[in-house]
């Protein structure tokens, strides 16, 4: 009798299996049980038994229900057996052409280089290009475990293009609020408020098929993300708009440098100078000019003057009222 609920008991994952549990697996292999009131005495012999056999092991007392006729363990611990993985000769092992640079990898790499090289071998080539972490589980049984490994479109510190193995990087889906201009550029903003203001101004102006949300610094790592965007809006360009500020300024500079897709300013910048609400500025960062010169090169002079006599121009000063007049 005792077979049927141990089969059940060694698949529960994990080592500790609560009293919950064990009721409710005992009467799923003993379903007739259902109406018999010493149902938790015969459950408590089992138990007994399966411990002898090196099955499990019980509490001390001080881990009983402390009523009950009989006390039962709150809980139980599944004695498993630690398996220890076999050790794979790599100098034997057929590497593909493609892995030939095996030898130079650590303990660690070798290990993943050696699964990925038995993956490309059942496989034969026939795979798509799907995201990484869908290739990272296929592979590895980890969705995650390719993550930190992958730098620059690559793994093994370069040696190995993610498309080798049918795998390209995803980032997370840039937030935009489209309108009915299709085709038209899409404009990026730095901040949220201002995303929902130049939203409601471009759903009558339709300048933009699209205000995307940059999120600060976030956008300097999604350029494949805004390239999504832009190829959903059927855009052949992206302008940028954010604070007029040494950051503000630096972001989208940054992007440019990161990315093939290159952000140009939007026309904001200049109305903003003209009707923003100035903010006093705590520190300007050595070699502030460039910063002007690199982005706002018409307007350098004019943004300089401002930082020099102390002060900046948060976007949020070009809102939805002023907007709405220049429609």
């Amino acid at each position: 009798m005792l077979s049927l609920f141990v089969d059940k008991l060694i698949l529960q994952p994990g080592k500790r299996v609560a009293l919950t549990t064990l009721r409710t697996l005992w009467l799923d292999a003993y379903p007739e049980q259902v109406a018999t009131p010493d149902r938790d005495q015969q459950l408590l012999a089992a138990l007994a038994l399966a411990q002898t056999q090196g099955v499990l092991r019980l509490p001390g007392p001080a881990s009983f229900e402390k009523l009950g006729n009989p006390p039962m363990p709150k809980a139980v611990t599944l004695i498993r057996e630690e398996r220890r993985p076999q050790a794979i000769d790599y100098g034997a092992v057929s590497w593909l052409p493609e892995m030939g640079f095996w030898p130079n990898l650590s303990p660690g790499e070798q290990a993943t280089a050696f699964m990925i090289n038995e993956w490309l071998i059942r496989r034969r080539g026939r795979f798509m290009q799907v995201p990484l972490r869908e290739r990272s589980l296929d592979i590895l049984g980890d969705e995650k475990f390719l993550d930190s490994r992958a730098r620059n479109g690559a793994l093994f510190n370069g040696r190995m293009p993610l498309s080798a193995i049918g795998a390209m990087r995803v980032e997370h889906p840039l937030a935009y609020r489209p309108a009915d201009a299709i085709g038209l550029p899409v404009l990026v903003v730095e901040n949220h408020h201002t995303l929902w203001s130049l939203g409601e101004w471009n759903e009558q102006a339709k300048r933009y098929s699209a205000i995307v949300y940059g999120s600060g610094n976030t956008i300097c790592a999604s350029g494949l993300a805004l390239v999504e965007v832009m190829r959903e809006r059927e855009a052949q360009r992206a302008e940028y708009f954010g604070d007029i500020d040494p950051e503000g300024l630096s972001i989208p500079l940054k992007f440019n440098r990161l990315h093939e897709l290159q952000l140009s300013p939007g026309v904001f910048f200049q109305m903003l100078l003209e009707v923003g609400r100035r903010r006093e500025l705590v520190m300007l960062p050595s070699g502030y000019e460039s910063l002007a010169t690199a982005w706002l090169p018409d307007l350098a002079e004019e943004v300089n003057t401002l930082w020099g006599e102390g002060f900046w121009l948060p976007q949020e000063g070009l809102g939805l009222e002023q907007l709405m007049r220049t429609s």
